[in-house]
C-alpha cells in the first residue's frame, strides 16, 4: 500500500478521497487483489525453511521482498516498465507472457528460497555423517490434504479473477477458458504425481499444486488438452525433483517448495509460449523465445 504497488505501477494513495473513488476505486481494488500475489512471495519462502528460520530475519526479509524487490519485477512484466516488454515484441514478435503468475509470482518465490534453503542449511539431523538421510516425515497428513483442498479451490480465485485485473474489458470466453484450464491442468497434476509418486499421499496433494502453478502463465490462451499435458508435465517434474533435491543433492527443502513453485513456475512460462501457439490449438500471440 505504501511502497510496493507505487513502484509497480506509479500509482499511489496519498490523495484525497475524491482522487481514491476515481474510476469506482479500481486503483484500490487491483492493489488489494494484487497484494496477494505480493503476499505469495515470503509465503512460498515460509514453507523452505520451515522449522528452523527465526521469525524476526524472516519478517525483515518480507519487508525487503514485498516493498522492493517483487514489486520491480511485477511492474517490469505487468506495467511495462522499463521497458523491457517493448524490447522482447519487437525482437521476437511477441512480449513475454504470464497470465496469472507462474513465473512473475511462483518462480520468483520458489527460487528465492532455493537460496533461502541453503543459506540457512538442513534440519538437525536430517543427513547424517555417514550419508544417511532421515526421514521426516508429515506430521499430519489429514491437515496436509486439508491446506491442498485449501489451495485447490482459492486457485480458482487467484487465476479467474486475474482477468478483470489483467484487462479493461473482460470477456466471458477468457473466464471461462482460464476456469477449465486450471482446472484441466489440477487434473493432470494430480495423475502424474499420484502415478509417478506411487500413490504418496504428500505427493498426491501436492501434484494438483503443481498443475496449478504451471498453468497459471498461459491459462488464458492454451487449449484445454494443452492445459492437461502442462500440468501432467509439471506434476510429473514435482516429484522427480523432490526426491532428487532432498535425497542426492541434500537440499532440506521442507515443503519442495523449489521444484513446486520455482520449477513448474519457470516451465509454466515456457509451456505458455509452445501451447499457447496457434498451430497446438493455443489462441496464439506469444512467442517461445
Amino acid at each position: 500500500f505504501f511502497v510496493g504497488y507505487w513502484i509497480a505501477y506509479g500509482q499511489n494513495f496519498f490523495h484525497m478521497g475524491a482522487v481514491l473513488a476515481e474510476d469506482h476505486g479500481y486503483n484500490l481494488m487491483r492493489c488489494f487483489f494484487l497484494l496477494t500475489f505480493a503476499a505469495a512471495i515470503p509465503a512460498i519462502v515460509s514453507g523452505g525453511i520451515a522449522e528452523r528460520a527465526k521469525m524476526r530475519p524472516q519478517a525483515i526479509a518480507t519487508l525487503l521482498l514485498v516493498a522492493l524487490i517483487y514489486p520491480f519485477y511485477e511492474g517490469m512484466i505487468w506495467n511495462g516498465n522499463y521497458g523491457v516488454q517493448t524490447w522482447l515484441e519487437s525482437t521476437f514478435g511477441a512480449s513475454f507472457h504470464d497470465f496469472a503468475g507462474s513465473v512473475v509470482v511462483h518462480a520468483m518465490g520458489g527460487w528465492i528460497a532455493l537460496a533461502a534453503v541453503i543459506l540457512l542449511g538442513a534440519r538437525h539431523g536430517r543427513y547424517k555423517k555417514d550419508g544417511r538421510v532421515s526421514a521426516h516425515p508429515p506430521s499430519s497428513i489429514p491437515f496436509l490434504a486439508l491446506g491442498s483442498w485449501i489451495l485447490i479451490v482459492g486457485w480458482f480465485g487467484f487465476n479467474v479473477m486475474s482477468a478483470p485485473v489483467s484487462y479493461t474489458h473482460l470477456r466471458a470466453h477468457e473466464t471461462g477458458l482460464v476456469a477449465i484450464n486450471s482446472l484441466m491442468a489440477m487434473v493432470g497434476g494430480t495423475l502424474a504425481a499420484n502415478f509417478m509418486g506411487k500413490n504418496d499421499p504428500g505427493f498426491l496433494h501436492n501434484g494438483p499444486l503443481a498443475g496449478l502453478v504451471a498453468i497459471c502463465a498461459g491459462s488464458d490462451i492454451v487449449h484445454p488438452i494443452g492445459a492437461l499435458l502442462i500440468g501432467g508435465v509439471a506434476g510429473a517434474l514435482f516429484v522427480y525433483l523432490f526426491t532428487y533435491t532432498q535425497n542426492k543433492l541434500k537440499v532440506d527443502d521442507v515443503l519442495g517448495v523449489w521444484p513446486l513453485h520455482g520449477v513448474c513456475g519457470a516451465f509454466g512460462g515456457i509451456a505458455a509460449g509452445i501451447f499457447g501457439q496457434e498451430m497446438l490449438g493455443g489462441l496464439g500471440g506469444v512467442s517461445l523465445m
